[in-house]
Order: C-alpha cells, then sequence, then structure tokens
C-alpha cells in the first residue's frame, strides 16, 4: 500500500476517534447539564419533543422519536406526570389511546434547557473567526451528507431533499418520525 494511502487512513481514524471522543465527552457534559434541572437525558429528550410538537401525541410517537420500548417509555412518562412537566388524557375517539403532552411547566423547563444549551455554546465559541465558523459549518455539512447517504443509500437531489427533511427533525421530532413512518404525508 502506498505512503500516502496509509497517511489517509491514519488520518481518518484520527478524525473518527475524534468523532468518538467529542460525543462522549458531549453526552456526559448534556446529563451533567440536565441533572442541574432535575431531569435524566431521556427524559429531557422525550419533554423537548413534546414540546416542540405543540401538542397531544401518543405513547408510540414518542416510542417512535425517543427509540425506547413502550414499558421504558410509561416509566418516563410517569416520572414527568408526578414532577408535573407532562399529563396524560385519553383520545377522545378512542378511549385506549393515551395522549402525552407538556404542561406550561414542562415547556418553560425545556425551553429553559435549550436557551442555557446555546449560551454555553455561544461561550464556547467566541474565539472563533468568522472563517473558523465558516469552515467547520461546511465540513460538518459534509459529514452530514456523507452519513445521511450512506445511512440512507441516497445521492444527489435525494439526499439533498432528505437532510432538508432532517431539519423538520430540530423542529419538531415527532412530526418527523411521522413522515418518516408514512404516517403523515
Amino acid at each position: 500500500m502506498a505512503v500516502a494511502t496509509l497517511l489517509k487512513q491514519e488520518r481518518i481514524k484520527r478524525i473518527h476517534h475524534a468523532f468518538v471522543v467529542l460525543m462522549m465527552i458531549s453526552k456526559r457534559r448534556f446529563a451533567q447539564r440536565l441533572q442541574s434541572f432535575g431531569l435524566t437525558p431521556p427524559q429531557f429528550i422525550t419533554l423537548a419533543a413534546l414540546s416542540a410538537h405543540q401538542k397531544p401525541c401518543t405513547m408510540s410517537d414518542l416510542t417512535d422519536v425517543t427509540f425506547h420500548d413502550a414499558p421504558t417509555m410509561t416509566g418516563i412518562i410517569d416520572r414527568l406526570v408526578k414532577m408535573k412537566l407532562v399529563q396524560r388524557t385519553r383520545s377522545e375517539t378512542d378511549r385506549r389511546v393515551v395522549l402525552v403532552q407538556t404542561t406550561p411547566a414542562g415547556s418553560e423547563l425545556a425551553r429553559q434547557i435549550e436557551e442555557q444549551s446555546l449560551l454555553d455554546d455561544f461561550d464556547g465559541c467566541t474565539a472563533l473567526t468568522d472563517e473558523d465558523l465558516e469552515a467547520m459549518e461546511q465540513l460538518l455539512k459534509y459529514m452530514l451528507r456523507l452519513l445521511v447517504g450512506r445511512y440512507k443509500s441516497l445521492t444527489d437531489a435525494d439526499l439533498d431533499a432528505e437532510i432538508e427533511k432532517l431539519q423538520l427533525f430540530m423542529t419538531d421530532p415527532i412530526y418527523y418520525m411521522k413522515l418518516e413512518d408514512d404516517k403523515v404525508l
């Protein structure tokens, strides 16, 4: 194997390791931040999804978006109800269906946590120049295209459309998952 190929493989390996370490540190820091608000990561992800959706959703919707099984999701919701951050109701059309939505306190807490996270990110990036931020943004867009393209087996316009659709995940993950499951179109 050529020396240039070995060097490139070693650089890619270092980049891969850096991403793994960044994810690990980010996950730990995120858990610590949430702890100060009295939440676990699964509780916050559930609360944030409900808050973004802004209307009642089913337990099935929540298991889809959080990737938790039904019994785990029931426990998460039980604790959030006890904390008065979400409330359960029954569907008026099918009494077997449990609907969940945030309370005003739950929506406010989700907003506060998001705001604090953004402030921390802004503080951490103050030393970056506009050029640094542009380079980082372009590299992250490239990585997103690479990973989504492989995960979904998409290219060109289909890949661009999927990445555009992924922006919905950030604004309303429950709606996005319904689109993914072809429940809503």
